[in-house]
């Protein structure tokens, strides 16, 4: 029997899914089973149903930090690209985690909400924003946050769906600091203002990003985690790192703590890359970088 039936009641499912088709950076070799379900009621079903079968899972949204594996994932790969939903509360919106983070701000814009202005041509979900605390160095979208429903592994046959605010999780800068925990839909309050204002504070984001980012080429945006009171672009500038290559992937000429693919980088070509660079700069600086790209082991 083909073990993909077992799940079908999940939403669609497929099998050898090439991730570098889900992934910004264009990398990763085939999932072995590829779920999108539609709901998160689904989404939360089909967790706990893979966690019982003792079935590895990774869950992905835009792939915007996500480094697979080039040979694939032997296990369950689950796309939230189906769960887009947005509704309207109050001065905010109840979210699912499939959202896309474009889809946000324009939504905000247009019923003149403030708040999701710093996202401004960022690629990437909910769920994996909310992961990673995704932002600034001074703010992250976890400052929007008034509940959060969250899947809870680990919990046999108990209640696996938990309701948490932003005090109980206590996410820190670039980590929502969830443990394994799976975001299913959040509240997230915003501030009334006006179109001009909204899409003037937009325009000077993207102005700032433009010149600053490589926008143009297939990226996943900062590498590393910027230290206390420093930035890792700068430390990555410093030791002379711009432009260094591993095959097609590269240090970005315009921003140092950006890696770019040039046309057929692989993962490995990727993790070659972050390995140099984090040697690099321990051994020129003393500081030891810490990546926000995640690479599946």
């Amino acid at each position: 029997m083909d073990i993909l039936e077992n799940y079908t009641e999940f939403g669609p499912a497929r099998k050898s899914v090439a991730l570098s088709d889900y992934t910004t950076l264009r990398v990763g070799g085939p999932a072995a089973m590829f779920f999108e379900p539609h709901k998160p009621e689904h989404f939360a079903d089909l967790l706990t149903q893979l966690e019982k079968d003792d079935i590895p899972v990774q869950v992905i949204g835009a792939g915007a930090n996500s480094v697979p594996s080039d040979t694939g994932f032997d296990g369950a790969v689950i796309h939230t690209g189906n769960m887009r939903r947005i509704f309207q509360d109050g001065n905010g919106f109840r979210v699912w985690s499939g959202a896309t983070l474009p889809s946000l701000v324009r939504a905000a814009y247009e019923l003149e909400l403030s708040g999701f202005e710093k996202l401004i041509g960022v690629p990437g979900q909910l769920g994996g924003a909310l992961a990673m605390n995704a932002g600034s160095a001074q703010w992250g979208i976890w400052d929007l946050v008034e509940n959060i429903t969250l899947w809870v592994p680990g919990k046999g046959d108990h209640l696996k769906i938990e309701e948490h605010t932003r005090e109980s999780v206590k996410p820190q800068y670039r980590d929502g600091n969830l443990q394994g925990k799976v975001v299913l839909e959040a509240l997230l309050n915003l501030t009334k203002s006006s179109k001009p204002q909204i899409k003037h504070d937009q325009e000077q984001l993207l102005i700032k990003k433009n010149k600053s980012q490589p926008v143009t080429i297939p990226s996943a945006g900062c590498a590393f985690k910027n230290p206390l009171n420093d930035s890792a672009g700068r430390l990555i500038d410093s030791c002379g790192l711009k432009g260094l290559r591993v095959g097609a992937a590269e240090v970005s000429d315009k921003h140092a703590n950006f890696i770019v693919n040039r046309g057929g980088a692989t993962s490995a070509d990727i993790v070659k890359l972050l390995n140099q660079i984090h040697a690099k700069v321990l051994a020129e600086t003393q500081v030891d970088l810490l990546r926000e790209l995640v690479v599946w082991d």
